[in-house]
């Protein structure tokens, strides 16, 4: 059987979490993308098949991450509960080189540096005084991620930050 380890936005978990997440009493969460988590992109992550981000299917409060271990089921019945309006769509990563750590102002870097620099991604640089010490940062995610009428998220909140915390559990920040 084919190995299916697919980084996405949209539609249902490509693997089950070892419990859907519910929100409120009896409402299950929505999907709203997940993160695989292959030694190349991730080399200090140990024991995590990737991180599966939900949200109230209303999308009116903060999203939710959720680990999903090495050895999780193949979600083949797909199970789990889509929010309908974002689309099914595969995450793609360019790889880039960036300074050590990002200054803040206008004009310090052209309008494609700043572009590039300044939008969604895994691991690179971030200004100083960005992240708190107690959280090692991973990622961010902006919500205009994709042209916003068609695949745009909506956080509550410009930009979701990924970091784990001291005792190596994934956050949103």
């Amino acid at each position: 059987m084919k190995k299916i380890f697919t980084s996405k936005i949209g539609g249902v978990p490509t693997h089950k979490p070892e419990k859907f997440p519910i929100h409120l009493e009896d409402e299950e969460y929505g999907f709203v993308m997940q993160i695989y988590c292959d030694k190349e992109k991730f080399p200090n992550i140990e024991g995590v098949l990737g991180w599966q981000i939900y949200q109230d299917v209303n999308e009116e409060d903060i999203p939710i991450i959720i680990e999903v271990p090495i050895g999780a089921e193949l979600n083949s019945n797909n199970e789990g509960t889509p929010i309908n309006r974002l689309k099914e769509r595969i995450i793609y990563y360019e790889e880039g080189l960036e300074p050590d750590v990002l200054e803040i102002g206008l004009g310090i870097y052209s309008d494609e540096e700043e572009d590039r620099y300044f939008s969604s991604k895994i691991g690179g640089a971030i200004p100083e005084d960005y992240m708190s010490p107690d959280f090692e940062y991973i990622g961010r995610m902006y919500e205009s991620i994709y042209d916003a009428d068609d695949y745009g998220l909506n956080f509550g909140i410009e930009v979701l930050n990924l970091a784990r915390n001291h005792k190596g559990e994934m956050e949103l920040i």
